[in-house]
């Protein structure tokens, strides 16, 4: 049987870790929202200019790769958010469960 001392330990380092996953969390939401803006950006510029096909300018393509480059980078914000939230995840079962082991270990009423 664990002691109380090791109990009350891990439900800290178990709530410290779900504070820096929130944390990360948050970031990721933030980094997530300025990618869906510069997105949402491009993607407006392409819907509202004068789409002239015939101009040679070239600015068609650099448009195109910019709204590609913005669609990959929104991807990659939501994959890093979704992976945040299953970081925070398991970092509040792991406080939830050194949270009911230190119940438990009142329950019994074992001192240590």
């Amino acid at each position: 049987m664990r002691t109380r001392a090791e109990l009350e330990a891990a439900l800290a380092k178990a709530e410290a870790d779900w504070r820096r996953a929130s944390e990360r969390l948050d970031q990721r939401q933030a980094e997530r929202g300025e990618a869906n803006e510069e997105w949402s950006r491009l993607s407006a510029d392409r819907r509202g200019g004068g789409g002239d096909r015939r101009s040679g300018t070239g600015d068609r393509r650099k448009s195109e790769a910019d709204r590609r480059s913005a669609e990959i980078a929104l991807d990659r914000a939501d994959d890093a958010w979704e992976q945040a939230v299953q970081a925070r995840r398991e970092a509040r079962e792991a406080w939830n469960q050194a949270r009911a082991a230190l119940e438990e270990l009142d329950r019994t009423g074992t001192r240590s």
